[in-house]
């Protein structure tokens, strides 16, 4: 009787354990994404800001003549 109780406890936690691996994964591939979503933005604003940068001194070299 008591071996069964800890088998099917056993079963349980296992489950559970399995529940949790599978969380724990979802939630890195969304880490994950949401880096990679960061890391684009970053290199947009950068390239904004060179291209702005160069457009500027463009202006600069014209009003300048």
């Amino acid at each position: 009787m008591l071996g069964k109780k800890v088998d099917t406890l056993t079963k349980a936690m296992e489950v559970e354990a399995k529940k949790m691996r599978r969380e724990v994964a979802a939630m890195e591939k969304e880490v994950a994404a949401m880096r990679v979503e960061k890391e684009q933005e970053n290199r947009a604003k950068r390239f904004s800001n060179v291209k702005g940068s160069v457009n500027s001194a463009h202006q600069q070299l014209i009003s300048g003549r």
